[in-house]
């Protein structure tokens, strides 16, 4: 067992030296190549790696890695201005891969108006330390919507909140009687965000109307995390609220790809 610890120490040593390693290139022409982009970049030092990202059709996808052996170039690199094959294209360090499923925001549902926001500070300060809780107010009621985020100063209160789970999965929390689901919040161009969108576009696609959760809500009055709606009940369920029953591939696995 100790053999096998240590081998998994050592992996993650490796590519924690990767990541220090790496940038990202995005924003690239899509007839920009591979040759066309080491060959730019070898000029601020030697490239042990290209990937170029493309789609299923052999088409780039406008952005890609490059790995330097010596991480020291990197500092100096992204502040510069950088045009390959006369266009401008952003670079910036590459998120570690071990943080690319991290974030210090909290997405909470279910939050009924009795509920206030010292309780609910007072119950999720168990988590973390809280920079600050971010509610919305529905402009034709002037009434609290029924979800709100929660910023802690570091990403692993989330983690602890959520148990480790991403998007679309969620963790129940209770405050006395009430019962509330709690999600990691990423920001609207995060891939974990993008994916998660894009299934909730598909969900409404095969079952038009107010897409309901377990907990009868409308995401909360949240329509994918991202577009207000309003407050949806739904009908009785095992918990007492429920929506239409989703496919097991719809409600199951969830097929995060970083990039």
């Amino acid at each position: 067992m100790a053999a096998f610890q240590d081998d998994n120490y050592a992996a993650d040593e490796l590519a924690d030296d990767i990541d220090s390693r790496k940038i990202i290139v995005r924003l690239l022409d899509e007839n920009t190549t591979r040759d066309t982009i080491q060959g730019y970049f070898s000029a601020f030092g030697a490239i042990s790696d290209v990937d170029l990202k493309i789609d299923e059709g052999g088409k780039s996808r406008g952005f890609c890695f490059i790995t330097f052996n010596d991480g020291a170039v990197i500092d100096k690199l992204v502040e510069q201005t950088h045009i390959i094959d006369t266009k401008e294209v952003v670079v910036a360090r590459a998120i570690p891969y071990k943080d690319r499923t991290k974030t210090n925001k909290l997405f909470v549902g279910g939050l009924p108006e009795s509920l206030s926001e010292e309780e609910i500070s007072e119950f999720f300060d168990q988590f973390g330390t809280i920079e600050k809780i971010e509610t919305v107010i529905d402009q034709d009621t002037q009434r609290r919507k029924h979800f709100c985020f929660i910023v802690f100063t570091s990403t692993e209160a989330v983690e602890k909140a959520v148990n480790g789970k991403n998007p679309p999965r969620s963790v129940v929390h209770k405050i006395g009687k009430f019962r509330l689901e709690c999600r990691k919040k990423f920001p609207e161009g995060h891939p974990i965000q993008k994916k998660f969108k894009e299934m909730r576009k598909q969900q409404m696609e095969i079952y038009p109307g107010p897409s309901l959760d377990t907990f009868g809500y409308s995401y909360y009055g949240y329509s994918s995390y991202g577009y207000p709606t309003t407050f949806q009940p739904s009908y009785p369920h095992t918990f007492g609220y429920g929506g239409p029953l989703r496919p097991n591939s719809q409600r199951g696995a969830f097929g995060y790809r970083p990039y």
